[in-house]
């Protein structure tokens, strides 16, 4: 094509991860003409649930790029994982055709408001790509499970095409999606060399020794991190019990808050568990916990992705990944960037555990290789599946 494509993003609130990609489209895609549409701007307050407690993220969430939000964020307004109607922005669909938009890009229909932006685009005549994160392992058994995949069939129906995020997500859409709608890569990532710079400095012996004494943190000790919001689907708890399994010389790290924290502190002072809880640390602050670590556990029962994998190992951290999580078959390659284990199998994770201690004892270097793996996850290839995905949902239209 030899024209510039309008492409609109509608999400219902600015994220940290979307954000740097946004500037990135802007600085080196001349074919696309971005906008996005944000329908509120959240408080505080409402930024930080899960994490129980008001932030604002420290990095700019609506710079770089064209954007606007639709409506001021109302009280009642909830960014609650899974609430439908948390964000129900009525006047989205009268904001999106105010864009006149080539291209719209929706992540799903999580929310209400993105139904209503989808369903408002398909009015309008103007095809629509999705770039979600589900995949399979959402499926519920038995009845539950065929009505699931009845409506997922029935709104990816709704698309003109799909930008698949990893191998997960790719396989949802080729036994979901409609077999003659394209599927275009691009790839879920962070902004690679921004937490890799984050990291830089602490990551000398001496720097790196420092940055463990600031948080209590023995020189010898093999540190295991966990890093996110501590809620029950995302099993901390299990990090705690595998930890145990280690023995003298192995400290949990936990970067992150919520409701189970209290019952994370008891359950490390019942098996004896060194812990260290830094509490929740916003982005330019990580750098130091990732460098200060030996390997990243993400032990969830559900975890449509896991970007906190991308963000480690952009800083050569090696990672642990149950079966569950999104990103463990394109990012964690067993013995070389780290280990899967199957969800909840406590052994299984203390003796992934293990081969990292071992492994790193015995003087093997994971950075070199969690480092080439994660180069692959780039703003560029994101960006050229987005391309190639609005380059066709045009001439099909």
């Amino acid at each position: 094509m030899d024209r510039t494509i309008r492409v609109l993003f509608v999400l219902t609130h600015p994220v940290q991860y979307f954000a740097p990609w946004f500037r990135s489209i802007e600085r080196t895609c001349p074919e696309l003409d971005l906008r996005v549409l944000h329908a509120i701007e959240p408080t505080p307050e409402q930024q930080g649930v899960g994490f129980q407690r008001p932030f604002r993220w420290d990095v700019p969430l609506t710079e770089g790029y064209l954007t606007r939000f639709v409506r001021r964020a109302h009280a009642s307004d909830d960014l609650t994982s899974g609430r439908f109607l948390g964000v129900h922005v009525g006047e989205i669909g009268a904001s999106l055709r105010q864009e006149q938009a080539d291209v719209v890009v929706i992540t799903g229909w999580q929310s209400i408001t993105l139904v209503r932006a989808l369903l408002a685009a398909r009015l309008a005549g103007i095809p629509v790509l999705y770039r979600g994160e589900s995949n399979l392992d959402a499926q519920p058994a038995g009845l539950r499970g065929r009505l699931w995949r009845a409506r997922t069939m029935t709104m990816l129906a709704g698309y003109q095409g799909y930008l698949s995020i990893g191998n997960k997500a790719r396989a949802y859409l080729q036994a979901l999606g409609r077999s003659d709608r394209p599927i275009f890569d691009s790839p879920y990532c962070v902004d690679n060399s921004y937490f890799a710079a984050q990291a830089a400095p602490w990551q000398t012996t001496a720097t790196r020794m420092a940055a463990r004494a600031s948080l209590g943190i023995s020189p010898g000790d093999f540190v295991t991190l966990f890093v996110g919001k501590l809620l029950d689907h995302k099993r901390p708890l299990d990090v705690v019990d595998a930890v145990r399994q280690l023995g003298a010389g192995a400290r949990l790290l936990v970067v992150g808050s919520g409701p189970l924290e209290p019952e994370l502190h008891r359950a490390a002072a019942r098996s004896k568990v060194a812990l260290t809880c830094a509490g929740f640390l916003n982005q330019s602050e990580l750098g130091r916990a990732y460098a200060a670590s030996d390997c990243l556990v993400l032990p969830s029962e559900r975890e449509t992705w896991g970007l906190v994998v991308n963000e480690a190992m952009a800083t050569g951290l090696p990672c642990i990944v149950s079966a569950r999580v999104g990103c463990g078959p394109d990012l964690v390659v067993p013995g070389e960037t780290g280990w899967r284990f199957p969800v909840g199998e406590l052994p299984a994770l203390a003796a992934a555990l293990r081969s990292v201690r071992d492994q790193i004892e015995q003087g093997h270097d994971f950075a070199t290789p969690v480092r080439a793996q994660i180069a692959g996850y780039t703003f560029a290839r994101a960006t050229e599946g987005l391309l190639r995905g609005c380059r066709a949902a045009v001439l099909a239209s």
